[in-house]
């Protein structure tokens, strides 16, 4: 059962921290929020990079912001086999936390020297205490990729360390939200 929440957590800390929706802050929106069609020829994404500025330590409002619009995210949890999902990215920069229930007293965020990002948090919730570290690198606008390595102690049934890797590759185009279906008027 731990490993399951365990691997609930660090999916939807994935999903978190490079799936910002464009228009929604839920979380059940965050996991929902997905590219209708994939346009016949997508457009070309900036050619900057969303990072900028001296490594070191950055506020967590300086982290990267990848290119608004359509992504595909190829993410492996574990070892485990490859799964492909689309993304819908917002153009703000990278929110570590969205969507997750579970809040961090300490989160500490740097700037590599490539222009890439170190996320390191300790958060503890239920008696049990998970330190994340979080990183990403790549230009931000055409494609880049997360590490992720989730070590939770304290709880019942031992320590425990979770690690996904996810690489995201811009599709182009703007998003669109889900059709949401009509209550009939009572």
């Amino acid at each position: 059962m731990r490993r399951v929440l365990a691997g609930l957590a660090i999916g939807a800390l994935m999903l978190a921290a490079c799936s910002k929706p464009a228009e929604s802050s839920n979380a059940a929106n965050v996991a929902t929020n997905t590219a209708a069609a994939t346009p016949a020829a997508a457009p070309a994404a900036p050619a900057t990079p969303a990072a900028t500025g001296p490594a070191g330590p950055i506020a967590l409002a300086d982290l990267p912001a990848p290119t608004a619009g359509k992504w595909t995210r190829v993410s492996t949890q574990d070892g485990g086999a490859p799964s492909t999902d689309p993304k819908c990215l917002s153009g703000k920069p990278i929110d570590p936390m969205e969507g997750l229930p579970m809040k961090c007293a300490k989160m500490d965020a740097s700037r590599t020297a490539t222009g890439g990002f170190m996320i390191v948090a300790e958060c503890a919730n239920n008696g049990i205490n998970a330190k994340l570290t979080l990183a990403g690198e790549g230009d931000f606008s055409k494609s880049f990729s997360t590490d992720a390595t989730m070590v939770m102690t304290g709880g019942p049934g031992g320590d425990l360390t979770t690690k996904n890797h996810s690489t995201y590759t811009y599709v182009g185009g703007t998003c669109t939200k889900p059709a949401e279906t009509a209550r009939p008027a009572r």
